[in-house]
C-alpha cells in the first residue's frame, strides 16, 4: 500500500475539492472501473427478477450511489462501449451497430483510457472493455500500459446443450470448476494488481464477459435454480399489437422467440441466465474482497456498469438490439469516498454518456470539451436534487428512445412512435403515442432526439454511407452480429 493511499484515507473529503494542476495526477485517487456484459436489471438491488441472486454486487454498489433508471447509449456491445469510452454518441461517430469497427472513427478521440494515460495515470485493462475480436480492444502503447487477456471459457462436449443449434444462443451447465472460467482468471489478475505498489495513481479496468451468451457456467450454479421452480418473465400475449412495424421488425417474434417456445426452452434459458449471473456475482465478491485486502477501500473510486440490458421473451424479443426498457436499462453505480453516501439510490433519467465526465469530475481532472454527456456529480452529492436531463438511447441511424423518471418515448427512422407511462405501465404494455392528452410529453421528450446524424461508419453491416436516413436493420444470426 502506498503512502498516498494513507493520505487519501485520512482526508477523503479532499476528493471533492481537488483540482488538476498542470495535468499531474500524483495526488489523484485510484479508480476501479468494472464493466459487465449483457446484465439487465436481474439483480437484487434493481429487482428485475424475483429469483435473481446477486448479494456481492448488491453490497458493492451499496458502498455508494446506485442509479435505478440508467440507460445505455446503444443496445449493442460495440456502439455502447465505443460511446461510453469515447464520450461521443453513436450519431456523432457513426458507430451504430456491432459490425462497424470503432477503431477508425475513434482514432483521434481522447478516449477515457487515453485521457487518463496523458494525465499521469497507470492505465491497466483486462477482459472486455471495448468490443472486438475476442472481446479485446485495439491495444497500443497509446491506449493501455498493460492489457490482460482473460482467455476463453470451457465448452460442453456437444455442439448445443439447448438443442437450438444457433451460434452463441445456447445455455446449460458445465462440468468445470470456477477456476477454469475466463472471468475467474480476470479477477485473479485484477486482485494481484490491487495488491501491488504502483507509483502512479491506478486506473484498473476490469471487463467481465459474463453473463454474455452462451450461458455456460459450472453446474453448481444451475443447481441453485431448479428448473421446476423457475419463474418466467411477466409478459402479455398480444404485447406487439400496438407496436409499429419498425418495432416489430426489431423484436423479430418469428426468430429467437419462436425457436425458444417451440422447443420448450424458455425456462431453461431463464435458468441459464440466472445461473450465469450468479457465477458473475461470485467473481464480483472475489474482486470486492481484493479491494478490501488492498487497503484502498477508504479512498478508491469505483464505477460499475453493464453495457446494456437484455430481453428474455418480453415483447416476444430476445437479446438486446431494441429500444424498450429491458434492452436499454442496466446497472450503474459510483462509489466515491467523500462524495457519495453509502446505500443511496437515484431515480433520475440518466444515460451512460455521463460515465466519462462523472469519473473525470470525481477525480478532479478537467472534463474534455469533446465529451457529450453531463457529469452526474450533483446527483451523487444529492440524489434528490433537481435534474432536468433525460436519457437517450440510439439503435441504428434514426432510431431513438428517450427516458425520464416517468416516461419512455421511442421514435423510429420512419417516423413511427411509441410512448409509455412508467407510473402506471412499468412493463410498457400500452402504447400511448398519438394521444392528444400526451402531446406535450411527446414534444418535450422528442426535443432530445438529434436533428442531424452521422452517416454509418464503414463496416460489414454499414448499409448506408450516404446522408439519407434508413430504418435500422434487425440483427440476425449470431449474438453479436
Amino acid at each position: 500500500m502506498r503512502l498516498r493511499h494513507l493520505a487519501m484515507g485520512l482526508c477523503c473529503v479532499g476528493l471533492t475539492a481537488v483540482s488538476a494542476v498542470g495535468g499531474a495526477a500524483a495526488d489523484k485517487p485510484d479508480v476501479l472501473f468494472i464493466a459487465i456484459d449483457d446484465l439487465n436489471d436481474w439483480t437484487g438491488c434493481l429487482g428485475g427478477h424475483p429469483q435473481a441472486s446477486t448479494p456481492h454486487l448488491d453490497r458493492l454498489v451499496s458502498r455508494g450511489t446506485l442509479f435505478t433508471n440508467a440507460q445505455c447509449a446503444a443496445p449493442a456491445c460495440n456502439p455502447s462501449r465505443a460511446a461510453l469510452m469515447s464520450g461521443r454518441r453513436p450519431f456523432t461517430t457513426g458507430v451504430y451497430q456491432n459490425g462497424q469497427p470503432y477503431g477508425e472513427p475513434l482514432k483521434d478521440v481522447s478516449t477515457l483510457n487515453r485521457f487518463l494515460m496523458r494525465q499521469g495515470y497507470k492505465v491497466l485493462g483486462g477482459g472486455k472493455i471495448y468490443h472486438g475480436g475476442g472481446g479485446l480492444p485495439n491495444e497500443s502503447k497509446n491506449d493501455w500500459h498493460e492489457y490482460f487477456n482473460r482467455g476463453g471459457d470451457p465448452h460442453p462436449p456437444v455442439k448445443s446443450i439447448s438443442g437450438l443449434n444457433a451460434s452463441h444462443f445456447d445455455w446449460g451447465p458445465l462440468d468445470a470448476a470456477d477456476e477454469e472460467m475466463g472471468d475467474y482468471r480476470l479477477v485473479s489478475w485484477a486482485a494481484d494488481e490491487l495488491q501491488k505498489q504502483h507509483h502512479k495513481p491506478l486506473f484498473l479496468a476490469v471487463g467481465f464477459v459474463k453473463p454474455h451468451l452462451p450461458w455456460y457456467a459450472p453446474r453448481k450454479y444451475f443447481d441453485m435454480f431448479p428448473l421446476d421452480a423457475i419463474q418466467l418473465p411477466v409478459v402479455k400475449e398480444d404485447d406487439l399489437n400496438d407496436v409499429p412495424a419498425a418495432g416489430i421488425k426489431m423484436a423479430r417474434p418469428d426468430g429467437d422467440h419462436q425457436a425458444v417456445v417451440s422447443n420448450d426452452q424458455w425456462k431453461h434459458a431463464v435458468q441459464g441466465y440466472l445461473a450465469t449471473i450468479k457465477f458473475l456475482d461470485e467473481q464480483i465478491g472475489r474482486l470486492a474482497a481484493a479491494v478490501d485486502k488492498s487497503g484502498r477501500s477508504d479512498s478508491l473510486v469505483i464505477v460499475l456498469w453493464s453495457d446494456h440490458g437484455w430481453h428474455l421473451g418480453e415483447k416476444q424479443h430476445w437479446r438486446k438490439f431494441a429500444l424498450w426498457e429491458e434492452a436499454a436499462r442496466a446497472p450503474l453505480a459510483f462509489v466515491a469516498p467523500g462524495v457519495t453516501r453509502p446505500g443511496t439510490q437515484c431515480g433520475a433519467g440518466v444515460d451512460f454518456m455521463s460515465i466519462y465526465p462523472t469519473l473525470v469530475d470525481l477525480i478532479g481532472l478537467p472534463i474534455p470539451d469533446h465529451v457529450q454527456g453531463p457529469s452526474l456529480r450533483p446527483l451523487l452529492e444529492n440524489p434528490q436534487t433537481t435534474w432536468d436531463g433525460v436519457a437517450l438511447t440510439t439503435h441504428g441511424r434514426g432510431n431513438h428512445a428517450v427516458r425520464d423518471p416517468d416516461w419512455r418515448y421511442i421514435r423510429y427512422a420512419d417516423g413511427s412512435e411509441e410512448l409509455y407511462d412508467h407510473r402506471t405501465d412499468p412493463y410498457e404494455w400500452t402504447n400511448l403515442a398519438g394521444r392528444a392528452e400526451h402531446a406535450a410529453v411527446t414534444r418535450r421528450l422528442a426535443a432530445a432526439i438529434p436533428a442531424e446524424e452521422a452517416a454509418d461508419a464503414p463496416g460489414e453491416r454499414a448499409k448506408d454511407a450516404k446522408p439519407k436516413v434508413k430504418r435500422a436493420k434487425a440483427p440476425r444470426g449470431g449474438e453479436d452480429r
